[in-house]
């Protein structure tokens, strides 16, 4: 069965391919349009997954939608008075769109199928639980989603079994847990639905009143019955008539005026961030209990959702022993609906039995062989060499205090790089921080960097169990006292780290650079960014890469096994890479 999914408008568009049960090909459709955030429809990304496989639209059985707009139309709500049009109309302008791409004579009628294709529209939520448990190791397990919001829904309690996914209860939308969050986010001076990982990064801070205005912030909410109610007249997201900020005057009274976005950073925005993400935390801790007495009896539980994106609060999970066993997919926000589509239509259509497929990876971008690299790289006259060990010889330079571009095979699908669109640098280093949140990555000094540590190594460093593995960087750790002399770069103020383990089994070619660089300094970390600067998605093709480097105050570049060196290129190929985005 080929299963075709398209993620439209709705905060990040994206294209996933599955194929008899397998998960096949994905991406994001700013990777292609290079529109950071884009909500385009996914044309060249779909494009992509067809011709990777060598299909073409005719050959798909099914095309999985991850929302579903006839609840829209159903909804009598104040929050479509002024919203766009498209939110009904999405159950035909799917198809048009779609239809555009076929090669053959078009339908005569636009129905929810044509020829042997066939349209399904599914629950926002479901997708989202569907991601995080068809990805997870667990047959059965209790499913928690949170996000700003569904189609209805802002927070899904639910169960799996085997190929089945139960929903016990739901939270509606506009009592939203992640739009509490996007509010404080907007409150700070940062941009809600996108930087809520800034107001995490500002909570970690401690202060001499730490505490000081949780109590006016559990003002907001009342935790009742299980479920979660905000108090709305402190909240103006929902009103689209009203929406300049989605706070409300009364919300100001209550924690003074708001930070713009180019004020200076004072202690009240740490303590608010800090008595904002204890609230977050109390609230979902609430929720998850609640669950556990409603749900499977598993010991296990799966969470998904925007929400889950908040690694501080995961890393409580593990301590929280509400649950035995967790699982965090690499894309818990909209990115994997698309993803989590093409599950749920596989368990739901096929009649095979499921496949437990413990999704360790997300290598399901674009990739390059060496024959392309070498050709693009000599078509535009860019100067390299191939040392005899990439490895080797990239960890050399590392180890001198290079910032270094790592670019090698499929490009990830989440927002966070895992080694293969990466920009490296040596964590002992207690500058390099700053050098690269100035020279680099454009942003703000408080945000950290997270570091990439061999998986066999990580116990030793991080306070994490010998066996324990953290593949997408989804969870905080704290460092261990004798370690954070050593790794200062990649240190948090409160002494965590966002940690990735790195497997032979996994990534072997970002493994064998971290490896090489162990044997020569002792440190088996590297710090691992996004291979992007502030406002810009993540890299794509190796020109994507090229332009970056050669944008930025990276020192080398490495694609494939290629090495460019930046003193040794046309002084003409230089950009400004700083004004070339909108700074987010």
């Amino acid at each position: 069965m080929k299963i075709l999914s398209l993620y439209p408008y709705t905060h990040i568009s994206s294209a996933a391919l599955m194929i008899n049960g397998e998960l096949k090909y994905a991406a994001p459709e700013e990777r292609f349009n290079r529109i950071k955030m884009s909500t385009s429809f996914p044309l060249k990304s779909m494009k992509w997954c067809l011709d990777m496989a060598k299909l073409k639209l005719e050959d798909i059985d099914l095309i999985a939608i991850p929302w579903n707009p006839a609840h829209n139309i159903n909804t009598a709500s104040n929050r479509w008075i002024n919203d766009m049009r498209w939110r009904g109309e999405m159950l035909t302008n799917i198809p048009i769109h779609i239809m555009k791409n076929l090669e053959g004579p078009a339908p005569k009628e636009i129905e929810m199928n044509f020829g042997k294709t066939k349209i399904v529209y599914f629950n926002h939520h479901d997708c989202h639980a569907a991601s995080a448990f068809f990805t997870s190791p667990f047959r059965n397990s209790d499913i928690l989603t949170i996000d700003g919001h569904g189609e209805v829904e802002s927070c899904f309690f639910g169960v799996g079994r085997e190929k089945k996914i139960q929903k016990i209860d739901n939270i509606k939308y506009p009592h939203s847990v992640g739009l509490f969050y996007g509010t404080f986010t907007d409150y700070l001076g940062f941009k809600p639905d996108s930087d809520e990982w800034k107001a995490m990064a500002l909570s970690s801070y401690k202060t001499k009143n730490n505490n000081k205005y949780l109590s006016k912030v559990k003002k907001l909410f009342k935790l009742s019955d299980g479920k979660f109610e905000l108090d709305l007249s402190y909240f103006q997201y929902y009103l689209f008539d009203r929406k300049k900020h989605f706070f409300s005057s009364k919300f100001e009274k209550l924690f003074g005026p708001a930070r713009k976005k180019n004020d200076k950073i004072i202690g009240k925005h740490f303590e608010i961030a800090s008595a904002m993400q204890k609230a977050f935390e109390i609230i979902v801790l609430y929720l998850l209990k609640n669950l556990k007495k409603n749900g499977s009896k598993s010991g296990n539980i799966v969470l998904a959702g925007g929400a889950a994106m908040n690694c501080v609060f995961n890393a409580i999970l593990d301590k929280d022993k509400t649950y035995k066993r967790n699982y965090i997919p690499a894309y818990p926000d909209d990115l994997g609906v698309s993803i989590g589509a093409t599950y749920l239509a596989e368990n739901i259509y096929n009649n095979k039995k499921r496949k437990v497929y413990f999704e360790k990876q997300n290598f399901f971008g674009p990739s390059f062989n060496s024959k392309e690299i070498k050709k693009e790289l000599e078509k535009s006259k860019i100067k390299f060499i191939k040392p005899k060990d990439i490895y080797n010889f990239t960890a050399s330079q590392l180890s001198k205090g290079k910032l270094i571009g790592w670019f090698q095979d499929s490009m990830e699908f989440s927002h966070r790089a895992l080694g293969n669109r990466s920009i490296l640098a040596d964590p002992r280093n207690p500058k390099m921080k700053n050098i690269l949140n100035q020279a680099i990555k454009f942003r703000e000094g408080f945000r950290p960097f997270a570091p990439s540590v061999l998986e066999e190594e990580a116990y030793k460093i991080f306070n994490l169990k010998k066996d324990e593995k953290i593949y997408f960087m989804e969870k905080v750790a704290q460092v261990k006292p004798r370690w954070r002399k050593k790794i200062p770069a990649v240190t948090h103020v409160d002494n965590t780290a966002r940690v990735q383990t790195v497997s032979k089994k996994t990534n072997l070619k970002y493994y064998s650079l971290i490896d090489n660089f162990y044997k020569k300094t002792n440190c088996p970390v590297l710090i691992n960014t996004s291979f992007n600067v502030r406002g810009e998605p993540i890299v794509n093709t190796p020109e994507d890469a090229f332009r970056c480097f050669m944008g930025t105050e990276m020192d080398n570049l490495v694609i494939g096994n290629c090495y460019l060196e930046k003193t040794k290129q046309s002084n003409n190929l230089k950009a400004n890479y700083k004004d070339k985005f909108e700074l987010d």
